[in-house]
C-alpha cells in the first residue's frame, strides 16, 4: 500500500480503499473454467497465512493459514480455477471436493500429487502393492508436470498480499482470484 501510495502520490488509506473496491471486479476477470477436454489440468493446494482468525486454523506451517486450491493448465501455466479458502488444517482432497471440484466439469480429468489419493477425478502417482510410489519413466514425466503447478503457485505467492494476507471475510477469496487474474493477464501480455 505504501509503494502504491508513493507511486500515485496519495495516502495509504486511499490506496486501501481503491484496492478494496476493485478486488471483487478484478476477481471476476478469472471467469468460468474452459471446457476443452484435450488440455491437461494440474491441481495443487497451498497454504496462505491470514490474520483473520475466523477462517483459519493452525496448520503444518505453524501459522494461522487457509488452504487454497489452484487448478492450472499444463501447457502455459494459465490458471483455470481457484477455490475458496478453507482452514489450513484441512486435507487437500477435502478442500478440492468442496470448492473447485464442484465448479469444474465432471468429464475433465486432473493431475495431482499424493494428497489427492482416493479421488477418481484426479490422477496421482502409481503405487505398488506395498503402497510405495513406482518410480519409472511415467513417474519422472509426472514429476515434471507437477513442477509446473509448484512454479505457478510460487509466482502467485510473489505478491505481497498472498504472503501475509490481512483481508477479512471473503476478502481472501477475492485477493487470490484477483492475483490469479493478474497472473493470466501477465501471461497474455508476455
Amino acid at each position: 500500500m505504501q509503494q502504491l501510495g508513493s507511486l500515485f502520490g496519495i495516502s495509504d488509506s486511499a490506496v486501501h480503499r481503491v484496492v478494496d473496491r476493485l478486488a471483487g471486479p478484478l476477481a471476476e476477470l478469472l471467469g468460468p473454467p474452459p471446457t476443452d477436454r484435450s488440455e491437461l489440468w494440474i491441481v495443487d493446494g497451498t497454504l496462505i497465512p491470514v490474520h483473520d482468525k475466523r477462517k483459519t486454523a493452525k496448520s503444518k506451517n505453524y501459522r494461522h493459514s487457509v488452504n487454497i486450491q489452484v487448478v492450472c493448465r499444463a501447457r502455459d501455466r494459465r490458471i483455470v480455477a481457484v477455490g475458496d479458502a478453507w482452514p489450513g488444517n484441512r486435507n487437500d482432497i477435502v478442500v478440492f471436493r468442496e470448492t473447485v471440484g464442484r465448479t469444474l466439469p465432471d468429464h475433465h480429468t486432473l493431475s495431482g500429487d499424493g494428497g489427492y489419493r482416493g479421488s477418481d477425478r484426479i490422477r496421482t502417482p502409481h503405487r505398488g502393492a506395498d503402497g510405495r510410489r513406482i518410480k519409472d519413466r511415467n513417474y519422472r514425466r509426472f514429476r515434471k508436470r507437477r513442477a509446473l503447478a509448484e512454479h505457478t503457485l510460487a509466482q502467485l505467492k510473489d505478491h505481497q498480499i498472498l504472503r501475509q494476507c490481512r483481508r477479512r471475510g471473503d476478502g481472501i477469496n477475492h485477493a487470490v482470484a484477483g492475483v490469479a487474474a493478474l497472473h493470466n493477464l501477465k501471461l497474455d501480455a508476455g
